[in-house]
């Protein structure tokens, strides 16, 4: 039993540093839409907005927000830049699409 227990401790540990990596991966912000602040938008209203374009909820939509942008709050500043959880790629799609 004593071996199946370290082993087993063994795979736990390489799981655990597997994930805190994965969790603390540097998302390329390239990849995704960026948008500019516009009066009146909150996170929750861009997140309502984007709904069709992600598969997160709106507490999600937002956290995302807050962690790839480095924001201590969730108020936005008209003008402001701000990188959302929206592939470029959705975006350029759903525009090829729509063309007559």
């Amino acid at each position: 039993m004593g071996k199946i227990h370290y082993v087993m401790m063994f795979l736990f540990s390489v799981l655990f540093v597997w994930a805190f990596l994965q969790a603390t991966e540097s998302v390329d912000k390239e990849k995704y839409v960026q948008i500019t602040v516009s009066a009146g938008d909150t996170l929750w209203e861009i997140a309502n907005k984007y709904k069709h374009e992600h598969q997160l909820s709106h507490e999600q939509f937002i956290q995302w927000v807050m962690e790839v942008n480095k924001r201590s709050d969730d108020r936005l500043i008209v003008g402001e830049k701000i990188v959302i959880p929206v592939l470029k790629s959705n975006i350029e799609n759903q525009l090829v699409a729509n063309k007559p």
